[in-house]
């Protein structure tokens, strides 16, 4: 029997990169029911003919985390779907380009908020409401990035939100211990996903992008989607049912905090 099984999980961000491969391992773990919520309503139908059919029932929905109403009525859908709660929420979706901040505008500073954090405020506040009802306990798990340890050049308003998104999960830990609901953080490097490339292609010296990342990371190589997946998946199961308001790097070894 698989370390998910009985479970039902919320995955944003599942249409590709990262989330994709979550929603693979979840499967690969009989999760009861996976829900892939993603802008992208193509991406999300690709993965799940991806996962194909099983023990794991896959739902894709288009759904932009920005909007309270559409996240409430998509989340509402999928209880309906899967015949019950969630158990397991990961907020993974994120968006961002490189700029100078003096070169950027408000509006472009908004675009980047309601993604990568305000998404964060949606997703958490429907379904924590979910979870507590239900009395099972329950895991959020929320993607932030190493960018939001160490803020990042060219990216200064996206390392706010994921700084925002870190201290936001542990003020979650300390609210939702009484409930046995699980909020850690999982903080990613480079990693080889079309956010990265988004990045990458937006900055003056997209040839040499790579080659600068490796040179600070000490393992020397971009890590792939499926490794960054893996310890989400890891804090999803009751291996880790002692690690509470964490965050943990999986960065190569870019970030080593002490």
């Amino acid at each position: 029997m698989g370390k998910l099984a009985g479970k039902i999980a919320i995955v944003t961000g599942g249409g590709s990169g990262i989330g994709r491969e979550i929603c693979k391992q979840f499967a690969e773990e009989e999760c009861a029911a996976v829900a892939i919520f993603d802008i992208n309503l193509e991406g999300a139908q690709e993965t799940l003919q991806i996962i194909g059919s099983g023990t794991t029932k896959v739902f894709a929905y288009k759904v932009d985390v920005a909007d309270t109403a559409n996240v409430q009525q998509a989340v509402a859908q999928f209880v309906e779907d899967a015949g019950g709660s969630p158990d397991i929420l990961v907020n993974n979706v994120g968006w961002d380009q490189a700029f100078w901040f003096l070169d950027t505008q408000p509006e472009f500073w908004d675009k980047l908020i309601a993604i990568n954090y305000k998404g964060v405020l949606n997703m958490c506040w429907v379904v924590l409401k979910l979870m507590v009802a239900a009395g099972r306990g329950g895991r959020v798990i929320n993607v932030a990035s190493d960018a939001g340890r160490l803020g990042a050049a060219h990216e200064a308003v996206y390392s706010g939100c994921k700084g925002a998104v870190i201290t936001f999960t542990k003020a979650l830990a300390r609210e939702h211990s009484r409930h046995n609901i699980l909020c850690n953080v999982v903080s990613p490097g480079a990693t080889r996903t079309a956010g990265y490339d988004n990045v990458k292609y937006s900055r003056d010296d997209p040839e040499q992008f790579d080659a600068k990342n490796e040179r600070q990371i000490p393992l020397r190589r971009i890590g792939e989607p499926g490794e960054v997946a893996r310890m989400i998946t890891f804090l999803a199961t009751d291996d880790a049912s002692y690690v509470q308001g964490q965050i943990i790097s999986v960065s190569g070894g870019l970030t080593m905090v002490g």
